[in-house]
């Protein structure tokens, strides 16, 4: 279980730092508020951002184990049917701006459960969903506490997709300006 979700949380933590260090604002936010030791509202809201803006698994499949209706169409047992988690996360009508990265939507109050679903939904969601985000708070904290980054390059990172993951088309190249003790 530890090996299976290493790379989807190492590809997510790829895309905080990409998103982070093309949007100054956020990353001077966290920073501030990582360094004044305050409660982690804002690193989780970045983290959830970052989930929302960025998932490494677009799209989570099920097979109808029992008929239903969807959008008004029936739908037989045995179906194979796909939830879009990046078209989900996209919806303008609950992220307004929604290709805008902005962590603070997620300090204004939680969005409907099957909104934000980056770990997927109900009975089969990812075992590892709070393991993989305590690995990413604690890394985002160890980091930005030590060493001043900054992007590589002044153009976001495009996604590809690699099996069922959407990674860094050239992976997150980051500079490291400065180690601050």
């Amino acid at each position: 279980m530890v090996l299976a979700g290493q790379d989807t949380t190492a590809t997510a933590l790829s895309w905080a730092f990409d998103l982070l260090l093309h949007h100054p604002p956020a990353l001077d936010r966290l920073r501030s508020e990582l360094a004044a030791g305050d409660d982690d509202a804002y690193l989780d809201a970045v983290i959830h951002e970052t989930l929302r803006v960025r998932p490494v698994i677009p799209d989570i499949g099920r097979v109808l184990t029992e008929p239903a209706s969807l959008g008004g169409y029936d739908v037989p047992a045995g179906t194979s049917v796909t939830a879009s988690i990046l078209l989900a996360h996209r919806r303008a009508d609950t992220y307004p701006d929604p290709l805008a990265f902005r962590p603070e939507r997620f300090l204004e109050g939680a969005p409907d459960p099957y909104a934000w679903i980056p770990f997927g939904g109900g009975a089969r969601r990812c075992l590892g969903a709070s393991f993989a985000m305590l690995e990413m708070r604690e890394v985002l904290r160890a980091l930005l506490t030590s060493v001043d980054l900054r992007a590589a390059s002044p153009r976001m990172e495009r996604p590809r997709r690699r099996v069922v993951t959407l990674i860094p088309r050239r992976g997150t190249r980051v500079v490291v300006d400065r180690v601050v003790r």
